[in-house]
């Protein structure tokens, strides 16, 4: 552990006392939009910003009393610019440009620039998206390369990949962060422009004579002149805005298969990995295909997590999943390893896609998303002082550094003012929101 890591756990960030104030913008969720909110906005002269939102739980059980958790709980999530929907890949490309500025700033290292492959079936819809998203084609981005199967299997030989498959690899500024460090980064700034930083759950917003009237778990009383609603998958969990927004909380499974430090050396090189196509010969013949028959998944190398162990992550898409989870059923799925069925699948795709690699051991872990209908980041303003900040969609973690600037900006000026239109970001309701 860091010098800057642990003074993080020192009371005065995360167990702050703070005095009775009247702040001028509170923002409601410590994930990785709503602290990257908190960074921005409290570095404007004169704002007083308080961070509001639960600290991750030592173990993550249903008698441990938490109800609201967090994406970010994890070591590794992929940074890449090169992406099937311009609006996302715009968003990554923006947050990333800051990423070293935040890890100087800070002084906690989340940011591992290893590079992005994207791999599938050639002249495949995935393939082509993909191309389409970088600026003047892959023969004008110089920081793309276009890898035929050939190539792939002698640049990747631990890797398998199918003779008709196609990669893009994005050599530089791609890779992965560490959600956990990053979240810490942008705390640790936030707190030393001045924002006060609360580990409570906030469960009553109510406006009153032009202020806003917040209510924790704890049986804190907040007051705010401005609120930003950060806390994604579990916005309906309190009815915070009273009416629900629009979207579906997706259970999400990986599996973390370790590997000896000796095998997480060799592959230190390995890039990040997201695959759509028809698979590898030698791949397992039982993993579930989506409605095109295709197989998807996303792939991290090996990375230490805090057990000390060196673990691989695989990941899938949401097609291939049964259906959302109630609100009700987040809190148990979180505390869960994920699906079991799934994560056995899963654990026997990753064993054949890799070749001259021996697995340890493996076991799945839990989250959830939260998935928009268009699959877009809900940034809006719902009155002159109320304004979210949600929507991952899974793919946020990436670009969460830009969205937090975006809803900073924002709900602090009460106007749009950024260069790509609203019409992109506006909230859906089931119904219009009384708040």
């Amino acid at each position: 552990m860091t010098a800057v890591e642990e003074k993080l756990q020192l009371p005065r960030i995360y167990k702050q006392t703070v005095k009775m104030a009247l702040y001028d913008l509170c923002i409601v969720g410590a994930g990785m939009m709503g602290s990257a909110a908190a960074r921005h906005a409290s570095e404007k002269s004169g704002v007083k910003v308080c961070l509001i939102g639960p600290q991750e739980p030592k173990i993550r059980e249903i008698v441990s009393g938490n109800e609201v958790f967090g994406t970010h709980y994890d070591e590794g999530r992929i940074m890449r610019a090169t992406a099937t929907s311009p609006l996302w890949a715009d968003l990554a490309k923006r947050s990333e440009e800051r990423y070293r500025e935040l890890e100087n700033l800070s002084g906690v290292q989340f940011y591992h620039e290893i590079g992005a492959l994207t791999v599938g079936t050639r002249y495949g819809q995935f393939i082509g998206r993909t191309k389409s998203s970088l600026k003047g084609g892959p023969k004008g981005y110089d920081n793309v390369e276009i890898l035929a199967a050939k190539e792939l299997n002698d640049k990747f030989p631990y890797l398998t990949f199918a003779d008709n498959d196609e990669g893009i690899m994005e050599k530089s500024r791609a890779g992965y962060i560490n959600p956990r460090k990053m979240v810490m980064a942008q705390i640790v700034v936030a707190v030393n422009q001045g924002c006060d930083v609360i580990r409570d759950i906030v469960l009553n917003i109510e406006k009153l004579q032009g202020v806003y009237k917040l209510t924790t778990e704890r049986g804190k009383i907040i007051w705010t002149k401005k609120v930003l609603l950060a806390t994604n998958a579990f916005t309906g969990m309190h009815q915070l805005l009273k009416n629900p927004v629009s979207y579906k909380a997706m259970p999400q499974t990986v599996t973390l298969a370790a590997v000896s430090e000796n095998t997480a050396k060799r592959l230190s090189q390995m890039p990040v990995v997201l695959y759509e196509g028809k698979g590898g010969e030698s791949w397992s013949k039982t993993y579930p295909r989506d409605s095109s028959d295709n197989i998807q998944f996303y792939l991290l190398p090996p990375i230490k997590y805090p057990d000390g162990k060196y673990y691989i992550k695989i990941g899938h898409s949401d097609d291939i999943l049964k259906g959302s989870l109630e609100l009700t059923d987040i809190r148990k799925w979180y505390s869960g390893k994920g699906d079991e069925e799934l994560e056995e699948e899963l654990f026997k795709l990753l064993d054949t896609i890799f070749h001259g690699v021996r697995f340890e051991n493996h076991h799945g872990d839990a989250c959830a998303t939260m998935v928009t209908p268009g699959k877009q980041p809900y940034i809006d303003l719902l009155s002159p002082t109320l304004a979210v900040a949600l929507g991952g969609n899974g793919y946020a973690a990436k670009s969460s550094d830009e969205i937090g600037r975006i809803a900073a900006d924002l709900i602090l000026t009460s106007k749009w003012t950024y260069d790509i239109p609203k019409e992109n970001f506006k909230v859906k309701f089931h119904v219009p929101s009384k708040l």
